[in-house]
């Protein structure tokens, strides 16, 4: 049995077989929200808003899940509202994309998840050019930052700054070929299945590794070079921002 038939059959037997359940899940979307395997399946149903707002809190409240244990991997099941996944959308885009976009989709009355998915892929696009100029501007905030906490020798504020950088370029690695970024779990196995992850990650762990001050800040402007080659090549980012990027600060 494959995934996506063990999920139809848990489904069934799990979801669709609870009687108190029933008649909320036969109108709503079902969808996986992250399969790790061996580990947990996260799974989500989406009920219409005024069923949600209405009969469906009122029974079971807003933050409704069910944490099953008793099947292998375990399977844990939120239950939220077309509204709920739209805010999602809005508040973190790239991500929720990223999770919501590699769903199987187990029941989905009138496509309505599919439809909304489709909707903010768009968005995506049309955000994609601006998004990467506000995370490259970010990038190489905190690289400046890097160099004054350097000089102060605060190694602490240090480490936090080399693990935003790392996650700042392989962001933005995604976004140079047009794609969604997933969330920190996956960000470092996800990224180096891209053509210039492999290089990307063996300058990044240099970085993080590094613990002579100085050897940091010269793998750091290693860092920044690469990032700009592959966003120069492959986006529509103005020259400028890569050699004046404190002008674009908000």
């Amino acid at each position: 049995m494959n995934t996506s038939e063990w999920l139809e059959d848990y489904f069934r037997r799990k979801l669709l077989s609870n009687n108190t359940l029933r008649e909320y899940i036969e109108k709503s979307s079902v969808v996986t929200v992250e399969l790790d395997e061996g580990i947990v399946y996260d799974l989500m149903v989406i009920i219409p808003d005024d069923l949600f707002t209405g009969e469906f809190s009122g029974q079971f409240g807003d933050c409704f899940v069910q944490n099953d244990h008793e099947c292998v991997p375990p399977v844990f099941t939120r239950f939220k509202s077309y509204a709920w996944l739209r805010k999602d959308f809005e508040r973190r885009l790239a991500i929720a994309l990223w999770i919501f976009g590699k769903s199987i989709v187990i029941r989905d009355p009138d496509d309505t998840f599919v439809s909304i998915l489709t909707e903010y892929r768009s968005v995506f696009e049309r955000r994609l050019l601006e998004t990467m100029r506000y995370k490259y501007v970010e990038f190489r905030s905190d690289r400046h930052n890097l160099r004054q906490t350097v000089s102060h020798q605060d190694m602490m504020a240090c480490a936090l700054l080399k693990a935003s950088i790392v996650k700042l370029a392989a962001e933005l690695a995604f976004l140079s070929t047009g794609q969604p970024y997933p969330y920190k779990k996956w960000l470092i196995h996800e990224v180096e299945k891209l053509e210039e992850g492999p290089v990307l990650l063996n300058i990044a762990k240099r970085f993080i590794d590094a613990v002579d001050l100085d050897q940091t800040i010269a793998i750091s402007e290693e860092l920044v070079m690469h990032t700009n080659d592959f966003l120069s090549q492959r986006t529509r980012l103005s020259p400028n921002l890569f050699s004046e990027w404190w002008l674009h600060l908000d």
